[in-house]
Formats: structure tokens, sequence, C-alpha cells
């Protein structure tokens, strides 16, 4: 999903990159809802031997309706055209990456790595958890949003205990309101080093 939101100049590689003698019983999933904006049209796609795709179909043909027709073509042609349109919006997230993660750096309580790509990024709030007097960030997430107003995911949604996901793809105004907000929320906890 995220091949081409990548910033690093590493090339991609999925599974088959690493061990081509997988080839027979592997599948590759991608999608165009992150990289060509396509987020609720719910288009996705596989590869894989014929056999594996074949069950996947059964399954799938009972489990979810079909995507609509011009979606279907609204995607063949995002993934067959120009895909230079793709550097902008990649240089957009990569430079609001930086303002997030080094926004949430300077906020005592707080550790944020700088992803490799993708539009969000899951800092470390343990400390801030411990000083808020909570005791997950599920609580966290609430206390923030009642707070300051700020919507943030908890981590634990995504097996990420002690940190919350942060999205970065909105404008730069929003996100830096919203490191504002959080600065100002967490200011009078008493942090431990």
């Amino acid at each position: 999903m995220y091949e081409h939101i990548r910033w690093t100049g590493d090339k991609f590689y999925n599974i088959l990159n690493a061990a081509p003698e997988l080839k027979d019983r592997a599948i590759i999933l991608n999608g165009v809802s992150k990289a060509y904006a396509m987020t609720g049209w719910r288009i996705g796609y596989a590869g894989g031997p014929a056999k594996l795709i074949g069950a996947m179909k059964k399954v799938q043909s009972q489990s979810t309706s079909c995507p609509t027709s011009i979606s279907q073509v609204a995607a063949e042609v995002a993934i067959s055209g120009d895909q230079s349109v793709l550097e902008p919006m990649v240089a957009a997230f990569e430079k609001r990456c930086d303002l997030v993660v080094d926004g949430l750096n300077a906020i005592k309580g707080i550790t944020c790595l700088r992803p490799d790509g993708a539009f969000y990024v899951y800092p470390n709030i343990v400390p801030l958890i411990k000083a808020a007097g909570l005791s997950s960030c599920t609580e966290f997430s609430a206390w923030l949003l009642d707070k300051v107003g700020v919507a943030v995911v908890p981590g634990d949604a995504f097996g990420l205990g002690g940190y919350m996901r942060i999205s970065y793809a909105t404008d730069e105004a929003t996100l830096k309101d919203a490191l504002s907000r959080i600065e100002k929320a967490v200011a009078d906890l008493d942090v431990a080093e």
C-alpha cells in the first residue's frame, strides 16, 4: 500500500524480491487507496499462483461486494498512468513528516522515530500516560481530545500499547496547531526523565 509513499530513495521490496523461491506459495497484495489518494474506494489487487488466487476469489465473491466499474477503471488508470504525479505528493508528505516528528520530539515526554514513508507516525507516550495518572494510550487519547480537542488514534488499535498514531495527511497549519495544542495539554504534567 505504501510502496510509492517513501522518501528514503531505497528500492521497495516485497517478499518475492527477498525470497523468489516462495513464488509458488506467496501472494502479493496492494491497493490504490494510499498512493493514489483513493481512500474509501476500497480497490485492491492480488498477484500470485493461479490456484491461490482462485481460492481467494471463491471466498471474496461470497464475503464482499464488488467495487463499481467506475472505481475499477479509475484504479486501472491510476496504476498504469503517469507516475510522476506522485512525486509532489510524496515530497509534501515528507515535509509534513519532518514537521510532525520534530514537533513531537520537542515535547517533553514524547519520543518519535522518523518513518521511511507513509503518512502517519507512532510516537511513544508512555511518560505522558504515567504523568497524567492514566493507565493506557486509549485513556490518554481520550484525555487529549477532551483537554485540547486533538484527535489521535490509540496505539492499542494497532498492537502498540504506549503509543498513539498521528496522521500528517492534512495541511501544515493544522499540524502546527495540533502540535501546539498537544504541547499545551502536557505542559503542566510532571514528566519523569
